[in-house]
């Protein structure tokens, strides 16, 4: 029989963790314990309550919303059952109870990376030809050279990335021919940094059925010469649609991709993420991976909607109208995505005010919209009806103005409340609409490659002049009452999905690979701890999963990482460096780092 010593400290421990809920809603796991503890008052039989797990003598960050410190955290069935003081916790250990001592270490939730592409990113790494976005052209060509010697068969795909933008600075070089002196017979399909242009050869043009005449796409561009021949270059949709036409990878390939790419993330301390744009077949790929129990982490897959990307709009309906079919535990498909414009450094974000003068686009170019206000209005407030919540890419100020105008639209024309949707990348934002964010409960994703000084905002200070000094408001969205969550977009810009970089220059707005000097409009930086709650927290709430996960609460899953030192007692200039030690979901331990020598 239990001691009631020993009982009456398990009492207080739970007593304790209930008087911390900030709720009125008590969790039901700590209702649940405490309602058997107090029966085991009354009875001879001694309650099987020990913790499965321990984690003591630590730091345990846990993001509530007071983001209290604790020493220690008991875990059971995958789901924090109390956190405290190590003394505290020692009450709920028993003899089956597996033991962590933490030796002092930093203990936080897991990173919510909700805007990533983990196939296109696992498919680059293992089946592509892979180069950075740092090449000139004529290193690129070099690149592909490589990449053509190495390919036994002489008439396959030549595909990779990622250029970087900044080589359309270089002028008229840039062009197929390029390609065409390495390429031998092999096409060549090039995406890149920002994985909505495309470089390719004359074998790809004739192959993808494109040529001097070919009209340009609505949202996209075949770019052209002066005597109206076509470049090798394909902007936007126009890159879109062609890739669609290229042989598809095989489910395995695919599978494989995403355990690529989910291996890399959980070395990074994140937990949960979005994908940001899954097709049916990347959907099938989720689908297996979670069958055969190899999904590791909590996906939350966004299904395209109008997208070039997509087989079909017919697909898209069904995927929608059918998206809890996908679900499961570790799965949630209740996420659509919309292109409604490209991005500054190709012109071909929607904004406000004309881009800077240039030869090819006049004074007066305002970017495009990819679907007119009117139907996007109409498309948002159908996948409101359907229970999606809709993450609407918009870089330029018009687009994000008008995916604003759509989510009020929807607000106004369903009865129910509706979910939180989402302005995807918010990098130029009117100061009119500002409060419409947190008036429209419209969170604001943040990706971080235009936090800090480096070649994208060189590039687009010449597209948009002085208004490239002024990106990615994170400060004021918050000081406004707008939700902010992170978003990484790899491979899109950044090299992988390490998330500390950018919570380095979230804080700091200065490049934390230390390449570029200077600061990016430090009036918008933000101290670590509301970095930490944009990379956590508040990517659970966006991701429908706040009640779940997000923070180190009793009753939640116990998703978490432990770092190799407490970040709050490093500099900020180190907090790129940040190793993860071990990453858990569920309370088990996905990810562990072999330390050094051994």
């Amino acid at each position: 029989m239990m001691s009631k010593s020993k009982l009456n400290a398990l009492i207080g421990v739970l007593i304790h963790q209930l008087l911390n809920v900030t709720s009125a809603k008590f969790t039901g796991i700590s209702i649940a314990v405490l309602i058997t503890l107090l029966s085991a008052c009354s009875s001879d039989e001694s309650p099987s309550l020990a913790a499965e797990k321990i984690f003591t003598n630590g730091t345990i960050y846990t993001v509530d919303v007071n983001n209290s410190q604790h020493q220690a955290m008991a875990v059971s069935d995958g789901v924090i059952i109390a956190v405290g003081s190590s003394e505290e916790i020692q009450a709920l250990k028993g003899a089956q109870t597996e033991v962590t001592d933490l030796n002092g270490r930093f203990v936080m939730p897991g990173i919510q990376d909700m805007h990533v592409h983990p196939m296109d990113g696992g498919i680059k790494r293992r089946f592509e030809c892979a180069f950075g976005a740092e090449l000139t052209s004529s290193e690129i060509v070099e690149a592909v050279s490589q990449c053509v010697a190495a390919t036994d068969n002489e008439s396959s795909w030549i595909q990779g990335g990622q250029w970087g933008t900044t080589i359309l600075e270089q002028g008229p070089g840039v062009h197929r021919s390029m390609l065409d002196a390495v390429s031998g017979d092999h096409p060549v399909f090039l995406m890149d940094w920002s994985v909505h242009n495309a470089w390719v050869n004359s074998k790809a043009l004739a192959l993808l059925g494109i040529d001097d005449h070919t009209q340009n796409p609505v949202g996209g561009e075949i770019v052209r010469d002066a005597d109206g021949k076509a470049t090798g270059l394909l902007f936007d949709n126009a890159a879109y649609n062609a890739k669609k036409l290229i042989p598809d990878y095989s489910s395995e390939q695919r599978q494989q991709a995403l355990s690529f790419s989910m291996s890399q993330m959980m070395g990074f301390g994140i937990t949960s993420f979005r994908d940001a744009i899954t097709t049916n077949v990347n959907l099938n790929a989720y689908v297996a991976l979670d069958k055969r129990g190899a999904l590791p982490l909590r996906v939350k897959p966004s299904i395209p909607w109008k997208s070039a990307w997509s087989t079909s709009h017919q697909q898209e309906i069904k995927n929608i109208e059918g998206h809890q079919q996908y679900g499961s535990e570790r799965i949630d498909a209740s996420f659509a995505k919309i292109m409604l414009d490209g991005v500054p450094l190709v012109y071909s974000s929607a904004v406000l005010e004309p881009y800077e003068p240039s030869e090819q686009y006049g004074d007066k170019h305002l970017g495009e919209l990819m679907i007119e206000p009117e139907v996007l209005a109409k498309d948002v407030a159908w996948l409101d009806s359907q229970g999606m919540t809709v993450k609407i890419h918009a870089t330029g100020d018009r687009a994000v103005r008008a995916a604003l105008d759509a989510f009020e639209h929807a607000r106004n024309t369903n009865v129910r409340a509706g979910a939180m949707h989402e302005v995807s990348h918010a990098e130029m934002i009117h100061p009119d609409d500002l409060v419409r964010f947190d008036d429209l409960n419209v969170a604001a994703e943040m990706c971080p490659i235009l936090w800090y000084p480096g070649p994208a905002v060189d590039t687009m200070k010449i597209t948009l002049g002085d208004r490239a000094n002024y990106f990615w408001p994170v400060k004021s969205l918050t000081e406004a009452g707008a939700l902010v969550f992170y978003g990484s977009d790899w491979p899109a810009v950044v090299p992988d999905t390490n998330p500390w970089p950018g919570i380095e220059a979230m804080i700091s707005r200065e490049d934390p690979y230390g390449k570029n000097p200077g600061k990016y409009w430090p009036e918008q930086a933000v101290d670590l701890k509301a970095a930490l709650r944009i990379f956590t927290i508040n990517g659970a709430i966006a991701g429908k999963q706040e009640k779940t996960t997000g923070s180190l609460e009793a009753g939640k899953r116990a998703d978490f990482i432990i770092l190799e030192s407490n970040i709050f007692e490093i500099p900020t200039a180190a907090l790129s460096d940040v190793q993860v030690l071990q990453t858990f979901v569920d309370g088990e331990a996905v990810f562990q780092r072999v330390p050094a020598g051994e």
